[in-house]
């Protein structure tokens, strides 16, 4: 709703500053790419259970249950014990979390409102850096294959981006007004 919307306004706009999204390509490819994996910031969690990332050795789930527990959560989707332990780690030494194995502690605190958008500053600077480089290359494939791991929803996203890129210079508002406080 217009609403929610206006409620992650503020978070969008921290998040999008400190993702060095600061100019057209970079803005309407983080919203494209967040826009698919969260169905237009409607889901802060996987929908499925995560059963799927069982003993997914390549995300970290070494662990009984590690499937579920760290399923993909965030308007990123940040998913597996292996990168809530590196998100962790590099947030506390942002100094956003109280301790460097937060979300390994508390996987759910990635899907609310307080830390979903920490996830996409570190998936986008820190655990994928070369996103903005494809973003100005307008590489929507690179950066899908980035942030998917191949490239699901590729049609989604391509309109997505379309649908931004069209909007033109007004969509880098949202970099340059100061975010609006949450009531």
């Amino acid at each position: 709703s217009l609403d929610r919307y206006r409620q992650l306004l503020p978070a969008v706009q921290q998040a999008l500053k400190a993702c060095g999204c600061n100019n057209l390509n970079r803005v309407a490819m983080w919203m494209a790419q967040l826009g698919h994996e969260s169905g237009g910031l409607q889901w802060m969690e996987e929908i499925a259970d995560g059963s799927k990332y069982e003993g997914r050795t390549d995300l970290g789930n070494t662990q009984p249950g590690d499937g579920r527990k760290f399923k993909g959560r965030g308007p990123i989707q940040v998913t597996g014990r292996h990168n809530y332990g590196q998100l962790s780690n590099w947030a506390f030494s942002q100094k956003l979390v109280p301790s460097p194995t937060y979300f390994v502690d508390n996987p759910a605190e990635l899907s609310s409102d307080r830390y979903g958008f920490v996830g996409v500053v570190w998936y986008w600077t820190v655990a994928r850096p070369q996103i903005n480089s494809l973003c100005d290359a307008g590489d929507l494939v690179g950066v899908t294959k980035a942030i998917n791991g191949g490239t699901n929803g590729l049609d989604d996203r391509r309109s997505r981006w379309n649908h931004c890129l069209n909007m033109g210079d007004s969509l880098l508002q949202l970099t340059s007004a100061a975010p609006t406080p949450t009531p």
